[in-house]
């Protein structure tokens, strides 16, 4: 039973947290965040020039991941035509060390450290009561974000990034008291400090390809899933015992009800009454017909398709409009079951910004009680798959 609920469990607020780590002493940036659907907001960002200040504001219920950056961590380029580069990285002891990697346009740009620096880190934060779920190393994830920024030049924390078509060709050392540098994401306003921690957070989510890392088994969200999972099912099981006194409550009344029904239909006759109550039942069953296939809604089923289509980008495609659809699969002989306040819509997209400002133009229509994105997925061709459901308001 949990293994199955821990599927439909995800994590949506998260924590990252920056160790910047100097000659003796450390600096802590927090940036907190929260997901829906497909968009990430930053709930805020800090910075503490001590752990003690960090464990004070920071909210240890939510999982957190750690980037490791400053002295104690290098950082290297492998070129993929070099020779003495591609050997240096085959002979590299993987278990002696902490990594994180990303695949370059002709290098691989690499962040590592010794074992024993991230896993003093890991302990002083579980000490603490964090519950820890992934550690990265280094500046280099600010590199995924570029294909937003599409800048030639990007500073993370205090490596100066090189691109070239938006892939990254190289890095440099920039002066540690070097102004700070914004950059804007979407709504979001970043600072080159907090780009890594981004970064982080963009391939937590999506895992790119090009990105490899250092895997800790010991740092395995499955058991967070199943602690949320378990609060819910307590909860579902909870809300399941109250809802069944609830109903029992409504069928003592309903059969009573009826039990007094059937004593005053022996005060008329069997078959007038019994002629009544088919005409009454004949009656009910043609208004529900009319009323599950939407008939009898103020506006037409080609009302709503219109108002979908209209509003649809250039970037989106659709693949499917189901307006109305069935409850379950017809079946011959069976009566055929419609939601009539329901609607299904299928597509894919290139386009990320097109199909989030389309659903925002979907939730100002004044017909639109609400909508759920049923799945979200990309193929190898990075193309967003969609379905979406939408509940019609009663009119």
């Amino acid at each position: 039973m949990f293994a199955t609920l821990s599927k439909f469990v995800k994590i949506n607020d998260l924590n990252v947290v920056g160790v910047i780590k100097k000659e003796d002493y450390e600096i802590y940036n927090l940036l907190t965040i929260k997901k829906k659907a497909n968009k990430v907001s930053i709930v805020s960002k800090q910075t503490f020039e001590n752990f003690e200040a960090l464990t004070k504001v920071a909210d240890r219920k939510l999982p957190l991941l750690i980037v490791v950056e400053g002295k104690g961590v290098l950082n290297k380029e492998i070129d993929f035509e070099n020779e003495t580069d591609v050997n240096w990285q085959k002979n590299i002891d993987y278990n002696a060390i902490y990594y994180t990697d990303i695949k370059g346009a002709k290098s691989n740009f690499m962040s590592f450290c010794r074992k024993n620096i991230v896993e003093q880190t890991i302990t002083q934060f579980q000490k603490k009561g964090f519950q820890i779920i992934d550690v990265y190393i280094g500046s280099f994830l600010a590199a995924l974000l570029n294909n937003a920024l599409k800048k030639e030049n990007l500073l993370s924390t205090d490596l100066k990034l090189e691109f070239e078509n938006e892939k990254l060709i190289g890095f440099s050392k920039q002066n540690e008291n070097a102004t700070a540098v914004n950059y804007q994401i979407g709504e979001e306003n970043i600072s080159n400090i907090f780009l890594p921690l981004y970064g982080a957070i963009i391939h937590f989510f999506v895992k790119q390809r090009e990105v490899s890392k250092t895997i800790n088994d010991s740092l395995n969200n499955e058991e967070l899933i199943y602690k949320k999972a378990f609060n819910i099912l307590g909860i579902t099981i909870l809300c399941g015992f109250l809802g069944s006194l609830l109903i029992s409550y409504f069928l003592i009344q309903y059969y009573g009800t009826k039990n007094s029904e059937l004593n005053l239909q022996t005060v008329f006759s069997n078959q007038s009454y019994q002629l009544i109550l088919d005409l009454e039942a004949e009656k009910e069953k043609k208004l529900g017909v009319l009323k599950e296939s939407g008939v009898l809604s103020s506006k037409f089923l080609s009302f709503y398709s219109y108002e979908i289509i209209r509003t649809i980008p250039s970037g989106v495609s659709l693949n499917e409009l189901n307006v109305v659809p069935l409850k379950e699969e017809y079946k011959e002989n069976k009566k055929a079951l419609f939601n009539s306040d329901t609607i299904i819509i299928k597509g894919e997209t290139f386009q990320e910004s097109a199909f989030n400002f389309w659903l925002e133009n979907l939730k100002k229509m004044n017909w639109l009680q609400r909508f759920e994105i049923i799945s979200l997925k990309k193929d190898k061709k990075n193309k967003s798959i969609f379905e979406i459901k939408i509940i019609i308001k009663n009119v």
